[in-house]
């Protein structure tokens, strides 16, 4: 039976704080930045047709954020028993916050999303409601398209790519056919969808076996998703390299970021890896790559920006 309150050691703080504190962990605090990172990436490259709206995107943040909070809730919800057989430390698998709780909140969050989203226009809303439902496609029953890794992957990418349009937009109020957004985008996505969908699932390859997924992991075991990983972290760079450089897209320094985090996954994925917090540091720098892609557009801009005052 799940409780709300841990049994290890009382806490001062107030129930509901504790409640609300345990649904942001349960909704990953490094997953909600990154998505946040991509909405205010997607609206500073947009910023460079000019005429932007900056309270539409502070606006924009609130419901896009809710929306990610939404859908990880949830997510974190329908994986308790695969969590519990992996040894995660998350409140729901360690029995200190109710599934029933949390869902109630997700929903309550998706609502609010929806509704904050409406001021915005019926586009914007539109893709604020396909992100929701993309979410429960991943989680939810009787889909769960989490089980699969084309899914995953699929889903991972799509995700990313409306983030990135949801902050264009916002800015813009409407998407401009800019190289270097297009380039940045689709390159920063399929690192998310490509290298974050095989790396993510090295940690819980037996947990997620046991649990009856069929990912790519679970059905062609360990040394097929190393191969994996470093097949897909030193394609990608190449693949945008080429890109960048034929288009002439101001995107050398972002393009240098995810060399260095591909070569860094594919010299942790060379040997066989043993069970343990070992597993988890190909996807460690999967997601710090990204925090360095997105700095890498936008702490140059910024400073640029600076100078000129």
């Amino acid at each position: 039976m799940t409780t709300d309150i841990g049994s290890s050691s009382p806490n001062p703080l107030p129930l509901p704080i504790r409640r609300a504190g345990m649904c942001v962990a349960e909704a990953r605090v490094t997953v909600q930045i990154n998505f946040l990172l991509r909405y205010l990436t997607g609206a500073w490259l947009s910023s460079a047709a000019g005429g932007g709206e900056p309270v539409r995107v502070a606006w924009g943040a609130f419901s896009w954020t809710l929306a990610v909070f939404a859908v990880y809730l949830y997510n974190g919800v329908t994986d308790m028993n695969e969590d519990r057989l992996n040894g995660s430390r998350r409140p729901i698998a360690r029995g200190e916050l109710s599934p029933s709780f949390a869902t109630g909140v997700a929903a309550t969050a998706a609502v609010v999303s929806v509704a904050a989203a409406v001021p915005l226009g019926p586009a914007w809303t539109g893709t604020a409601v396909l992100f929701l439902t993309l979410g429960y496609l991943y989680s939810g029953p009787p889909f769960q398209l989490k089980r699969r890794t084309s899914a995953t992957i699929a889903i991972g990418l799509t995700a990313s790519v409306l983030t990135y349009c949801a902050g264009a937009y916002a800015y813009a109020g409407e998407l401009h056919a800019d190289p270097t957004l297009i380039v940045f985008v689709l390159a920063a996505s399929l690192w998310t969808g490509l290298v974050g969908s095989t790396t993510k699932d090295l940690p819980d390859l037996e947990g997620d076996a046991a649990a009856g997924r069929v990912t790519y992991a679970a059905v062609h075991g360990e040394r097929a998703l190393r191969r994996a990983a470093i097949a897909v972290s030193l394609a990608l760079p190449a693949v945008v390299t080429v890109a960048v450089l034929l288009l002439d897209v101001a995107l050398l320094l972002p393009t240098a970021a995810m060399w260095a985090g591909g070569l860094a996954i594919a010299l942790l994925c060379r040997r066989p890896i043993p069970e343990g917090p070992q597993r988890g540091r190909p996807y460690a720098v999967f997601m710090v790559t990204q925090y360095v892609l997105h700095a890498c557009v936008i702490v140059p801009a910024i400073t640029r920006d600076w100078l000129l005052l």
